[in-house]
């Protein structure tokens, strides 16, 4: 048997396993395409939804997830792309006790919401909409309140209220779950208990992978900012919790 130099197979070596290591890691196509488990819980006139399951990803606390922006392609689903061509996969956290089972949710109980949902409202710390939806300014005095009585997870503006508009408030969207209002519309009203203000929202500096009262935190301010822009509401878009 003819021996390569030590050198030579080293090298064959290395390339053999970064080949390996290449083939392992890469996403495989059908990742980002086909019909995910949401595909028949959203109606036929939504094309576009924001997705977030579990993940081990980053790291393994049952509180850690990834957020996708998924649109309609044909008859299928492909996730979206950004500007420079990456698939729209963030980073993101839920309640420190991960996902409630469906209809399990209750408030103050650590953990996010289960099913598919529609968008109440876009948000933004900014004087103006970024996007296209439907839209409201955070102001220092905005808040989803938890108190009994009609006012149970209702957006008002609250006078003495000061940390409405706190730096993980700068992008974010209003999950209608439970019967989200603001004040003012008419019913029905949210069922006591059952949860409120559960927001899709990003992060204060040093917090960017931190768990949740039982929202969901996409860490990067840039990538929520891009999901707020993103959104149409011709697109009747959804949001599918840990489905």
């Amino acid at each position: 048997m003819t021996r390569r130099p030590l050198a030579a197979a080293l090298a064959a070596t290395l390339a053999t396993v970064a080949v390996t290591l290449t083939a392992v890691t890469a996403p495989a196509a059908s990742a980002a395409t086909g019909q995910p488990a949401f595909a028949d819980r959203v109606p036929a006139t939504t094309t576009q939804v924001v997705r977030t399951v579990r993940t081990h990803r980053w790291c393994d606390q049952v509180y850690c997830t990834k957020t996708q922006a998924w649109q309609k392609v044909g008859d299928g689903w492909a996730l979206a792309r950004l500007e420079d061509g990456r698939v729209a996969v963030f980073r993101s956290t839920v309640g420190p006790l991960g996902f409630a089972a469906p209809g399990a949710k209750r408030q103050n109980d650590d953990r996010s919401p289960t099913g598919v949902y529609r968008i109440k409202t876009t948000f933004s710390t900014t004087t103006t909409n970024p996007g296209l939806m439907p839209w409201r300014r955070r102001l220092p005095t905005s808040s989803v309140t938890n108190y009994s009585g009609r006012l149970y997870n209702v957006w008002i503006e609250e006078p003495g209220r000061t940390d409405g508009n706190r730096p993980a408030m700068r992008y974010g969207f209003w999950v209608n779950y439970n019967n989200a209002r603001f004040r003012g519309d008419p019913g029905p009203y949210a069922v006591q208990g059952k949860g409120s203000g559960i927001f899709y929202h990003t992060s204060r500096q040093g917090q960017e992978w931190a768990p949740t009262e039982g929202c969901t935190q996409v860490g990067q301010p840039a990538e929520m900012r891009w999901i707020v822009t993103w959104l149409r509401p011709e697109a009747d878009p959804r949001v599918a919790n840990n489905v």
